[in-house]
């Protein structure tokens, strides 16, 4: 399964159906019948760049005769960010497009923006686009009827930006895609990110009438249903609890008919507070006290963010780790003693002071790029992957070997062999002063 570019281009793709289907609030409703499509996005990394964001204003899916081009499926311009979906695929929205066959898309793009570490400090650069247009050829057509379908659009990062000079002052960007599309698993439990499962989406409840809810994320509306399985946590313990406002993350599964079912809904904050991801790039004191972020993407949606934030941590702050689909008894230890530079984390807040106070840290799953080393040898429960020394986590981290342990539950898309070139998406941990990752997934970054 390819996962590129996720962040902007499938926000981007899902309010231009949306726009498409005549919603012009990009609510993410579920119409059963013939073209229910949902269009996600992911990314393939390069190592060097620590964020990058585009706005996408208008997509159109390329008919084959008799099928028409499709109408402008973008209802406003949207920002996505595409480096923390390295290695996964995220929902922008669902939308009934047209029944036919597809060959390609047109995708208007501008406002890149770049961020990169020099000298072990997160750096915005300038960035220049080769064109404002990109066409997208499909490897094969892609045929539209009624079954509910995924369209998948990965941006191939690593292809699609140049960075010039060393260090890195400015970038060259021409956006490549790769697109794929699947129908909807046939039982939920063997749903992966590209047909059907969709873990970490963030938000803010919009409107609740039970049994579903609706959450704005940072490009469109997705609306949930719930059901006697779904699981509530953070003080919850039904959808009764949820408030209008609340900032919320949701783990769902897609039912036959292309709607959303949320199977797990966790409070972030109240409708006070905040939530932002991103890179360490300064960790204060031991136990730490304090941290920055390279920014990656917040709650606040603002046009223009920082390109860094500082995050004060105290005695109330509560460390947690998300081991999602790894079946795992215990995991590396993630608290203050026990936290680096180069982890990608989210922090919570109950409110919007400046510095931010983390009402919770969460270490989340982040994607590295690398070779697998020939010693140790690797073996079915791991192997070390060798990192390049230019590349943003080791700037930050200051190694370039991080031993990488498989459990039950890692998604295996390659067999590690020595000498190999791989992607692995999972959990970093960092314990007296030695970074270790425990994979969700191994793919060989595409």
């Amino acid at each position: 399964m390819k996962r590129v570019f996720s962040f902007t281009l499938l926000s981007v793709v899902f309010a231009l159906l949306l726009t498409g289907c005549g919603s012009g609030n990009n609510t993410l409703t579920a119409t059963p019948g013939s073209g229910n499509v949902t269009i996600q996005t992911g990314d393939a990394v390069n190592d060097q760049v620590v964020k990058f964001e585009m706005t996408i204003s208008s997509i159109t899916l390329t008919g084959v005769s008799p099928t028409a081009t499709t109408a402008n499926l973008v209802s406003k311009p949207g920002e996505v960010e595409f480096v923390h979906q390295a290695g996964t695929l995220e929902p922008f929205t669902l939308a009934n497009v047209p029944a036919g066959t597809y060959s390609g898309a047109t995708i208007t793009v501008s406002d890149p923006d770049v961020t990169v570490v020099n000298a072990g400090v997160p750096t915005k650069i300038p960035a220049t686009l080769s064109s404002t247009t990109i066409n997208v050829t499909f490897a094969s057509n892609i045929t539209v009827g009624a079954t509910p379908l995924f369209i998948n659009f990965d941006l191939d990062l690593a292809n699609s930006i140049t960075l010039n000079g060393a260090p890195p002052t400015s970038a060259t960007v021409d956006p490549k895609f790769n697109v794929s599309s699947s129908a909807v698993a046939p039982n939920q439990g063997d749903e992966d990110d590209d047909d059907g499962e969709n873990n970490d989406i963030h938000g803010s409840v919009k409107s609740i009438n039970a049994p579903n809810f609706t959450v704005t994320t940072s490009t469109t509306d997705i609306t949930f249903a719930t059901n006697a399985n779904t699981k509530f946590k953070d003080g919850m313990n039904s959808l009764s609890d949820l408030r209008v406002g609340d900032i919320v993350e949701v783990d769902s599964v897609t039912q036959s008919d292309g709607t959303k079912l949320a199977t797990h809904i966790g409070r972030e904050s109240d409708n006070q507070g905040e939530e932002l991801e991103g890179i360490i790039s300064t960790v204060t004191g031991s136990p730490a006290t304090d941290i920055t972020i390279a920014h990656q993407v917040d709650s606040s949606n603002d046009p223009n963010p920082p390109t860094t934030v500082d995050i004060t941590l105290n005695a109330n702050t509560q460390f947690t780790v998300r081991p999602d689909s790894l079946n795992i008894s215990t995991l590396p230890a993630f608290d203050a003693s026990n936290i680096g530079k180069g982890q990608r984390i989210e922090a919570d807040a109950d409110g919007t002071t400046n510095p931010i106070v983390a009402s919770k840290l969460k270490l989340r799953e982040q994607a590295l790029f690398g070779t697998v080393a020939a010693s140790p040898a690797p073996t079915a429960s791991g192997f070390t992957l060798t990192l390049s020394s230019t590349s943003a986590f080791a700037t930050l981290s200051g190694t370039t070997s991080i031993p990488v342990t498989i459990v039950n539950g890692t998604n295996l898309q390659v067999t590690p062999t020595a000498g190999a070139t791989v992607r692995v998406r999972g959990l970093v941990f960092f314990n007296a002063g030695t970074y270790t990752m425990v994979a969700t997934r191994v793919d060989n970054n595409h």
